[in-house]
């Protein structure tokens, strides 16, 4: 896996290249966006960073001055394989023969391979044109102009949506349903990470929860469990997973939700001190009493609780 900073540094330099001319329309934001949501590894927080390139142009001195950056962090061959990945990907969306495309890929491997020679220049020629066509397909889609909310609020329903479109799955739900049980997945996942792991019976309690709460297939439950587990290890913004689970349940919902938290908390070595503390502060921000926290917590036996 390449380095997260040079992760980073690419995106900035293709939101540079996109400002070669000093405009950006819709479109190509647009394109930009859909481009880069493909990124490995990119947190909310990160793609705000990332989003501040797209306010306004930059200039020729900062685009040779990112190529350079993305240049000296490029140290391996993931490094490499990054880059030409995500411009297999940018230029295989155009609705040209595929000659054409192969020689754009090629011309950028080889400026790569020569130390960046020419690089933005040849970049530079293709891509606003690339990303209009990538734009007017992102416009076009449902309900893609809230994507970009949905990766900072809700980075689980992101990737599961995506994961769904590729891989031709659906949900039968309605979609402020998928929203809410993502929002759990999450939750679920915190308190089940809390130790830096996550053990297969914590797997497999979050998965009969949803397979149980909404309905869902175990192949979908699973989906839905094992991205929630790769995105939390990853900086999930555990008060914003709270303040969106508020949006779409009610207090009821949220009380019976706690059971489901002590739940997944004693699926595996029954449950500690860290897991109740973390049940403690996400009860504080679903707006439960303490009342209901501790009648959540006596549904653990005492042993099981160690005590606590």
């Amino acid at each position: 896996m390449a380095d997260k900073s040079f992760i980073l540094e690419l995106g900035k330099l293709l939101i540079a290249a996109a400002w070669a001319d000093g405009t950006l329309s819709t479109e190509e934001v647009n394109g930009l966006k859909e481009l880069l949501f493909q990124l490995p590894d990119i947190s909310g927080e990160e793609w705000m960073e990332l989003e501040l390139y797209m306010v306004s142009p930059t200039t020729e001195e900062e685009r040779q001055r990112l190529l350079n950056r993305v240049l000296k962090k490029m140290t391996s061959q993931a490094d490499k394989n990054l880059v030409l990945e995500t411009l297999q990907k940018l230029v295989l969306t155009e609705s040209q023969g595929a000659d054409r495309q192969s020689e754009v890929v090629r011309q950028l491997q080889e400026d790569i391979e020569q130390g960046g020679v020419g690089f933005l220049e040849h970049l530079r020629r293709p891509l606003r044109r690339i990303l209009n066509l990538r734009g007017q397909q992102y416009s076009d889609e449902h309900d893609r102009e809230s994507r970009l909310d949905d990766f900072i609020k809700n980075t689980i329903y992101f990737q599961v949506a995506m994961e769904l479109r590729d891989r031709g799955i659906t949900f039968d739900l309605p979609d402020s349903d998928i929203r809410k049980l993502c929002l759990a997945a999450g939750l679920m996942a915190r308190v089940a990470g809390i130790d830096h792991t996550v053990s297969q019976e914590e797997t497999a309690v979050m998965t009969g929860v949803l397979q149980e709460s909404w309905k869902l297939t175990e192949e979908q439950a699973r989906l839905v469990v094992e991205i929630s587990h790769h995105r939390i290890f990853r900086g999930l913004d555990g008060v914003r997973l709270v303040k969106r689970f508020n949006d779409f349940t009610t207090i009821l919902e949220r009380k019976e939700f706690l059971d489901c938290l002590f739940a997944v908390a004693n699926a595996a070595d029954k449950t500690s001190f860290e897991e109740i503390e973390e049940i403690r502060e996400i009860a504080k921000g679903l707006e439960l009493s303490h009342q209901d926290f501790i009648d959540a917590k006596l549904v653990i036996s005492r042993e099981d609780r160690r005590g606590l």
